[in-house]
């Protein structure tokens, strides 16, 4: 067992088994190579990635698939050799989320995502070559555009039942007349 107190979290214990090592860090914490993944509450997406090593370090993380599901992460074997990932399955791929004040303002760092494989408790940040991603990606704005785009289907779906009702209406009258 590992013991930290942490700033978060007062003093955590934390089995040999659910600590997750990162040999390459996290980008300005190249030092910091042990941690451990804790709930932020039951129901909430996030995550937290709490520094077994400095009790005052812990990222929030989220699935980016939760409101970006067109998400790409693209990456060589050489960068995620040391994951030693067998199958897709293994991969779980999380971003770090910055959570200002306000947060309507949150934003999520989808040019460097979080690559982790729970099998083998491996992790490794990894920085995408895809210029339309950045390191400040607003997650409201991504959730409006999913809410509109749902929307949007949505009604292209009740158009469309009308248009099929509309077209069987006529279809009745044709052969009544």
């Amino acid at each position: 067992m590992t013991k930290v107190k942490t700033t978060r979290f007062g003093e955590i214990e934390i089995a040999e088994d659910d600590c997750l090592t990162l040999p390459a860090g996290i980008i300005g914490f190249p030092e910091l190579k042990k941690y451990a993944l804790l709930d932020h509450d039951q129901e909430s997406p996030f995550k937290w990635l709490q520094s077994l090593e400095d009790g005052g370090i812990a990222f929030v993380l989220v699935n980016p698939l939760l409101f970006k599901p067109d998400y790409l992460v693209e990456v060589n074997e050489a960068e995620i050799a040391d994951l030693d990932i067998q199958s897709e399955e293994d991969a779980i791929v999380s971003v770090i989320v910055t959570m200002p004040g306000d947060p309507q303002k949150m934003t999520a760092n989808l040019k460097a995502p979080v690559i982790f494989n729970l099998k083998n408790r491996k992790g490794r940040q990894v920085i995408l070559s895809n210029s339309e991603y950045t390191t400040r990606h607003s997650v409201m704005e991504e959730m409006k555009k999913q809410t509109k785009s749902t929307q949007n289907d949505a009604l292209q779906s009740v158009l469309e039942k009308q248009r099929e009702q509309a077209a069987e209406s006529q279809r009745v009258e044709k052969k009544t007349s």
